[in-house]
């Protein structure tokens, strides 16, 4: 099966929203005054340029400032507009990844891992590839492949329905 410029522009953004999200399970700190801040030790924020070059000026954007749900969405939205649409993706591709059910999916399944694994993710500290390679890993276990298999024949049936429903209505 080819990988698609789509299937690739979906990794990419969602490697991006995976990245936050592991930066805020692992640095954010609560400050005196209750507010969230993530805080990126020196040594650590040396791994993620060394190892993550091409998604460390998001921990950049986010190190040492406050977090909050709406500061989180603008840095990712900032980063995969600046640094991936346009450069590693066609112009607008983001766009479209950010509005389609695949990506929508995509993220759902990480949420419901990480969810899943919160007690062995917080046991100790986990690189940032660490977490890529347990996600990638639990994707590929029968019971999730099974999973995204009905989810996404049910996805198809209802896209079929919606399009039957739309052309019948125009007629």
């Amino acid at each position: 099966m080819a990988v698609t410029e789509f299937s690739k522009a979906v990794k990419s953004i969602s490697e991006v929203l995976i990245f936050e999200n592991w930066l805020r399970f692992y640095f954010i700190s609560e400050e005196e005054d209750g507010k969230l801040f993530i805080r990126i030790p020196e040594k650590a924020d040396m791994r993620i340029r060394e190892n993550w070059p091409h998604i460390h000026s998001l921990a950049d954007e986010l190190n040492n400032k406050e977090i909050t749900p709406e500061t989180s969405r603008e840095a990712v939205i900032v980063h995969v507009s600046t640094e991936l649409d346009g450069n590693s993706m066609k112009a607008g591709m983001a766009e479209r990844v950010f509005n389609s059910a695949t990506f929508q999916f995509e993220m759902h399944l990480f949420s419901m891992w990480v969810e899943g694994h919160e007690a062995q993710l917080d046991q100790s500290f986990l690189d940032f590839g660490n977490w890529l390679s347990m996600y990638d890993e639990w994707k590929k276990s029968d019971k999730v492949k099974g999973y995204i298999e009905e989810t996404r024949e049910k996805m198809k049936a209802a896209e079929a329905a919606t399009a039957t429903d739309t052309t019948s209505k125009k007629q």
